[in-house]
């Protein structure tokens, strides 16, 4: 079974998404590739980023700590800490492309979840290369390589071929789930139903 995921590592419902679905997943026995595709939720973000409460302060107004304890709440269910008082929010687009070369060699989705985790835990800036270096080598990658990768222009055309190809599908939002190129989840269903899904795939294939 192939599913597609698209997601971005400053997404809180993409960390909480993606682990309710690798939830599902570990109790799963039938046979799955997964691959994953970038999305943005702000491209303009910048480089080096800005701690996180004045960009959803300017967001949100003064409903800002409600929607980021609703999401603090939800996190906790999932056994993630989201720590925002120390979160730096950048652009993302060098974290695709660092995931993107994880991909050669099956690192992308331990990537991923570290990246997730030094954003919204441990308040690093993943806008900085420095940083995906180090999480990319925490995942198995050599820091060196990918840190001359990340310098150099290589993987900056398909990702943004791949960011295009979102919007061309439609997908405006993330995360999205789309299994076996038919059946498109869009949100942070609950374990249960990624369970379902999972189940009712198989039966169809």
């Amino acid at each position: 079974m192939r599913i597609d995921i698209w997601s971005d590592v400053v997404c809180p419902w993409c960390y909480i998404g993606v682990t309710r679905f690798d939830r599902a997943l570990a109790s799963f026995d039938g046979e799955v590739t997964i691959r994953l595709h970038p999305f943005q939720l702000d491209p303009d973000a910048p480089i080096p980023g800005v701690p996180v409460r004045e960009v959803y302060a300017a967001k949100f107004g003064g409903d800002v700590d409600a929607t980021l304890e609703r999401i603090t709440s939800e996190g906790a269910r999932e056994g993630l800490t989201f720590n925002w008082d120390r979160a730096i929010r950048g652009n993302t687009f060098d974290a695709h492309r660092a995931i993107a070369y994880a991909r050669k060699s099956n690192h992308d989705r331990d990537l991923e979840l570290r990246l997730f985790r030094a954003y919204f835990t441990d308040g690093l800036d993943i806008s900085d290369r420095a940083v995906l270096a180090d999480e990319g080598a925490r995942a198995g990658l050599d820091r060196n390589k990918l840190a001359a990768y990340l310098e150099s222009d290589d993987g900056v055309d398909e990702v943004r071929r791949e960011l295009n190809g979102a919007y061309e599908r439609g997908i405006t939002g993330v995360p999205t789930f789309l299994f076996e190129d038919e059946f498109l989840i869009p949100g942070a269903v609950d374990t249960a139903s990624f369970t379902r899904i999972l189940e009712q795939m198989r039966a169809l294939h």
